[in-house]
């Protein structure tokens, strides 16, 4: 079983000009970020666009991560759909690909209660081949899930964590309490929330701006575990300026044109996403920042 720990790029996906998935490319994506120094990968997460993927261009993503990361790291396929039934269809093919576990988004479109978001999770893991990471991002799905249900979550065998994307401090707390006696992961989902969530018995951070700067990511949580708690704190306060990239546009149009300017991979998003005119020179001064430069 998966032991999830560390920091995790929730990975762009590559893509051409034409929106197909550039495979090349995307082994370049997963190389900048194991030489960055993560812990592990995720790919087809929020941030790989997962939602808008066909299904040829999720096998093709989720080959060339595999083949790039070669068992280095784990990695995690991100798995969603808006029903029970083809979010299983999406576990069963992921566990046919030699990946070590799924990110599972909670179905978005039709409102769920809390016993709802229960019965989809359970009926998910008994049917997984691979160990289930649940996914709370209100801010996409529209639905939160509970502490008291991520606690319920936890007891199901299969299920090994929670990634949190709410970026409320309270909630995240409430995860790690709710969990301390599971053999259960709470990975926080927010850059800014990264050594906080650490010093509280998170076990590492699954980051969309990890893509972009894996190595500033990386880097805070290797500094928290050496104990080296100055260092973490310098670092953290410039991990903190990554969710500003969500005042600029979509995280994955943003990131891609950070990549772009690195020379990792193009800005191609799928259609209709794009960036609002004018935000470039913002971008590109931001990842000076972070100290990013081509």
């Amino acid at each position: 079983m998966l032991k999830l720990k560390g920091v995790y790029p929730a990975m762009a996906t590559a893509l051409t000009p034409e929106e197909e998935v550039d495979k090349t490319a995307m082994r370049g994506v997963v190389r900048y970020c194991l030489d960055g120094g993560v812990h592990g990968v995720l790919v087809l997460g929020s941030t790989g666009e997962f939602p808008a993927m066909t299904e040829r261009m999720r096998n093709d993503a989720i080959e060339a991560t595999l083949e790039e990361a070669q068992g280095k790291v784990p990695v995690l396929i991100g798995c969603g759909e808006p029903g029970t039934k083809r979010t299983i269809e999406q576990v069963k093919a992921a566990a046919g690909t030699g990946a070590d576990g799924v990110l599972v988004a909670i179905p978005y479109y039709y409102p769920l209660d809390q016993p709802s978001v229960i019965r989809h999770y359970e009926m998910v893991a008994d049917a997984s081949d691979l160990p289930v990471v649940i996914y709370n991002f209100p801010q996409m799905t529209k639905i939160t899930m509970t502490p008291e249900t991520v606690a319920r979550l936890a007891a199901h065998p299969n299920i090994i964590g929670v990634k949190d994307s709410a970026g409320d401090f309270v909630g995240i707390q409430r995860y790690i309490e709710l969990t301390a006696e599971a053999d259960f992961a709470v990975m926080a989902g927010n850059p800014a929330l990264g050594l906080s969530a650490y010093q509280l018995g998170a076990r590492g951070g699954i980051f969309a701006g990890c893509s972009l700067a894996p190595k500033l990511c990386a880097s805070v949580y290797d500094a928290f575990i050496e104990g080296d708690l100055s260092r973490a704190v310098a670092l953290q306060k410039k991990a903190s300026l990554i969710p500003l990239m969500g005042g600029f546009g979509p995280n994955a149009a943003v990131v891609k044109l950070g990549l772009e300017r690195l020379g990792v991979c193009g800005r191609t998003a799928t259609a209709p996403m794009g960036l609002p005119p004018g935000q470039e020179d913002k971008i590109f001064a931001w990842m000076r920042r972070l100290g990013l430069e081509p």
